[in-house]
């Protein structure tokens, strides 16, 4: 599929959706057995455990050895700016030109396992992998292009998280913006604790000039205004 044909089919509308779908057929579906597996985490430990921070260092080896340019969001960059809280998937963002896609899939498929069926039309088109790591973690991988997602490359800061090596994650700029354009419940409970503990340190102003058009594109402008309203009630 030649760049232009590909750029006119893309819908990351029908990525994201079918991201939320597994999570709520795996909640659905989810056994007794797997949930009191999860629960010590839960109750005990309030926060990630300690290897889905090692399987995201795994993740970062994979693609740092392939010259693939990403960062880590979601909740594993959540617990630098936001609140330490449970996350038990790894969400990221890599940066794929068009036209570069072929490589970089090859390249996650021979680490990750797919969870899905049509993965290939999924990657291009809904421009996401939902995978699975060896040791069973589900990866979020949102497929990136635009200028805006070049920019949050550029923004990424290396963080220490008690490995080895530092983990690659996108910036608090990025993370509320991310979070500002999702709009889920959770997302505002995770953004009122970013906007607490970012404190005056945040560039509220770019923060605001990265959203204005990707939530104009998404048909999301009312967020922008709930988020100004809660940076000036915590200010």
């Amino acid at each position: 599929m030649d760049v232009e044909t590909l750029k006119s089919k893309i819908d990351r509308e029908w990525g994201y959706r079918r991201a939320e779908e597994l999570r709520v057929r795996d909640l659905k579906n989810r056994t007794h057995e797997a949930w009191l597996d999860e629960l010590p985490y839960v109750h005990y430990v309030h926060e990630p455990t300690g290897y889905l921070f090692e399987e995201a260092a795994a993740l970062q080896k994979v693609l740092h050895d392939k010259g693939i340019t990403f960062c880590f969001i979601g909740g594993v960059a959540l617990q630098r700016w936001g609140e330490v809280r449970h996350t038990d998937d790894v969400d990221l963002t890599i940066f794929c030109e068009l036209g570069n896609e072929p490589d970089v899939l090859t390249v996650l498929e021979t680490y990750l396992e797919s969870r899905i069926d049509d993965t290939r039309d999924m990657f291009l088109l809904g421009r996401m992998y939902l995978g699975r790591s060896p040791r069973g973690k589900q990866v979020d991988i949102s497929i990136g292009f635009t200028p805006y997602e070049k920019r949050m490359m550029e923004r990424a800061v290396d963080v220490d998280y008690g490995l080895d090596v530092p983990l690659r994650i996108c910036s608090a700029v990025d993370l509320a913006v991310l979070k500002t354009v999702a709009g889920r419940l959770r997302d505002w409970g995770d953004l009122q604790r970013i906007i607490q503990r970012s404190g005056d340190a945040m560039d509220w102003d770019l923060v605001f000039g990265e959203l204005e058009p990707l939530l104009s594109m998404a048909g999301r402008e009312e967020n922008l205004g709930r988020l100004r309203n809660m940076v000036a009630e915590e200010s």
